[in-house]
């Protein structure tokens, strides 16, 4: 009845569809793509682009330390549909070395309704540690 090769293809259509939703994921009024952050120096960077944003406010950045647990950190206004956003989280707490930081964003609607991003994970690593390391490698050269 179903063949070999229908399970196979099956199988690669739901990896590829994973995939496509990984990249690109809608939150009710937008479209989010690739929300990622990363440390630069002793500030953390959150970044993400819009490819829909119909009747957004915008957007409410959080962070929490546990990863359950969050609090508004800041908020960037809605810039229209294709926009690239970027926030800057240089708080004291995000200059602790070697915790996990989590980020997540609050998508405010004009309706009053929002919806929550998935969760991204940044490691903080102090910038006097690669900077001690620095120069103890230059005294052995």
């Amino acid at each position: 009845m179903w063949g070999l090769n229908y399970f196979r293809s099956v199988k690669y259509f739901k990896i590829i569809i994973g995939m496509l939703v990984l990249t690109s994921v809608s939150f009710g009024n937008a479209e989010i793509n690739g929300f990622d952050g990363y440390q630069n120096d002793a500030r953390i960077i959150i970044q993400w682009n819009t490819s829909m944003e119909q009747g957004i406010v915008g957007f409410e950045v959080q962070r929490s330390t546990d990863g359950h647990t969050f609090f508004e950190i800041g908020f960037l206004n809605a810039q229209g549909q294709g926009s690239g956003y970027t926030f800057v989280d240089d708080s004291i707490i995000a200059k602790v070395s070697g915790r996990n930081y989590y980020y997540r964003l609050k998508i405010r609607n004009l309706d009053g309704n929002s919806q929550m991003s998935a969760i991204i994970e940044v490691q903080s690593i102090s910038p006097v540690i690669k900077q001690t390391w620095g120069s103890l490698k230059a005294l052995f050269k």
